[in-house]
């Protein structure tokens, strides 16, 4: 589902050595599946790079023992230490963007993503240069403060990007701006059966044929990453995260958590990223079946205590709440919870959190 490094390419300066001196033993095996240790490493580097961490990334996967990584972890470990240890921006993965101007922007964002996700401190200053240089491709000044005078200035540059038959994206993925860029999308319609007991009409754009599936993708060698979002004319899939588009990664991580979205953004158009993340996330466990353990998994590997990091700071907040209202200690591990006693608190989770919102501020009218 996802590409990665082929063990081959592991394995080839290691093969060059022992065949040119002769008398050095050949590397060993890799296992196939890799040790607890390196298990935890991938685990960890994955979590960090959904924080835009690349020092605790690194320093995860650095710290395991190399003999325990197998093929796969292998390749992700290697590409990590490739594209980030190292003291300048590699050489962008834009070659095969066809053309020279969509090459050019992704080139841009590339090296931003790089320098933004090594020092938390120096974000201001690249997210002011990545405005300045995206505006210098069409001979702009730098945009004045503010999400306005960007989204207006990526929607110039959007309309050039499209003249080139291209599809992109360009906002902010906290805690970083991002983009996304593909050739490709199939229309479909859908009406998605929510917790709340909202029957909701729904727009899917399947889409195909990537140039960029944004930082997180980039930051974690394509390991992971957003495999679909919601706006207001409808919901947007990566076909290649969800196979034949009829499992429950689809019917539930999609269509049911981006349902969500597309509902709340029409009746709560200011909602906090975070809060929208939660919300959605309630509905993954309430509806989640032969899913529900790997969705916990992701739900344990990212947790974080800053709302600016909407993903692993809902994951946090909803593994919280489940264990409250199941009556668990805090220590206590979900996955291990009875499957219709946990789908039913976050149904009735999601139900509450509704009512105690529009009680607060009623959603508007129309």
């Amino acid at each position: 589902m996802k590409p990665s490094l082929s063990s081959a390419a592991i394995a080839a300066p290691l093969l060059l050595a022992w065949v040119l001196g002769g008398a050095a033993a050949p590397p060993a095996p890799l296992p196939e599946t890799s040790g607890p240790l390196a298990v935890k490493a991938v685990s960890d580097a994955l979590g960090a790079s959904l924080r835009a961490d690349v020092p605790t990334a690194l320093t995860a996967l650095k710290a395991a023992p190399v003999e325990q990584f197998n093929a796969k972890d292998a390749a992700f470990r290697s590409c990590m230490l490739d594209r980030h240890e190292r003291r300048s921006p590699p050489p962008p993965s834009a070659a095969e963007v066809r053309d020279p101007y969509a090459r050019r922007v992704l080139e841009i964002y590339q090296r931003y993503w790089w320098l933004a996700v090594r020092n938390p401190a120096q974000r201001p200053a690249e997210d002011a240069k990545l405005k300045a240089d995206l505006a210098a491709t069409i001979g702009e000044k730098p945009p004045a403060d503010g999400d306005e005078a960007f989204d207006a200035l990526t929607e110039r540059i959007n309309v050039k990007l499209r003249a080139s038959g291209l599809h992109p994206l360009q906002g902010r993925t906290p805690p970083l701006y991002d983009l996304f860029l593909w050739s490709e999308q199939e229309e479909q319609d859908h009406v998605v059966a929510l917790p709340g007991g909202e029957q909701q009409p729904v727009k899917v754009f399947v889409m195909d044929g990537w140039l960029s599936r944004g930082w997180s993708n980039y930051t974690a060698c394509n390991q992971t990453g957003a495999a679909g979002w919601a706006n207001p004319e409808g919901l947007y899939a990566v076909r290649a995260a969800y196979g034949d588009l009829k499992g429950e990664d689809f019917q539930v991580s999609f269509l049911g958590h981006e349902s969500q979205h597309y509902a709340d953004l029409k009746r709560w158009p200011d909602m906090p990223p975070w809060t929208l993340e939660y919300r959605a996330k309630l509905v993954e466990l309430a509806k989640a079946d032969v899913t529900r353990i790997k969705l916990l998994d992701r739900f344990y590997r990212s947790q974080d205590d800053e709302p600016d990091h909407p993903h692993p700071y809902a994951n946090k907040r909803v593994i919280a709440d489940m264990l409250a209202k199941l009556g668990l200690p805090a220590n206590a591990d979900l996955r291990q919870s009875d499957p219709e006693a946990l789908r039913r608190a976050a149904r009735e989770a999601l139900i509450e959190d509704t009512r105690k919102r529009e009680a607060e501020s009623p959603a508007p009218k129309g």
